[in-house]
């Protein structure tokens, strides 16, 4: 069972499920200034921004992490990557629900 959150109104799932239908890709990467001081929510609101742009309500194969670079401050700069979808208002809310729980 893949884990699953909403951040602004989109839901990430860090996996696969087969009622997504897939539109195509998001990409945060740590290339812009002063992204080493950046976190996790910085790296959602931009994927969700992104997927919002396709007309897309979630992400799919979500992934995430940090990268150590030896030329930032403190050595480390996020990343995240998945595919936009949309799920149906029913399929939604039953997720919605299920993360609310």
């Amino acid at each position: 069972m893949a884990y699953k959150t909403v951040y602004d109104d989109v839901i990430f799932i860090e996996g696969t499920d087969s009622r997504v239908d897939v539109k195509g890709k998001v990409k945060y990467k740590y290339g812009s200034f002063n992204a080493q001081l950046k976190g996790l929510n910085k790296v959602k609101a931009s994927l969700a921004h992104q997927a919002k742009l396709q007309k897309c309500n979630c992400i799919v194969e979500f992934k995430y992490g940090q990268k150590s670079s030896w030329f930032s401050i403190d050595d480390t700069k996020w990343f995240g990557e998945g595919k936009c979808g949309i799920l149906s208002d029913e399929d939604y809310n039953l997720i919605i629900n299920e993360i609310n729980k």
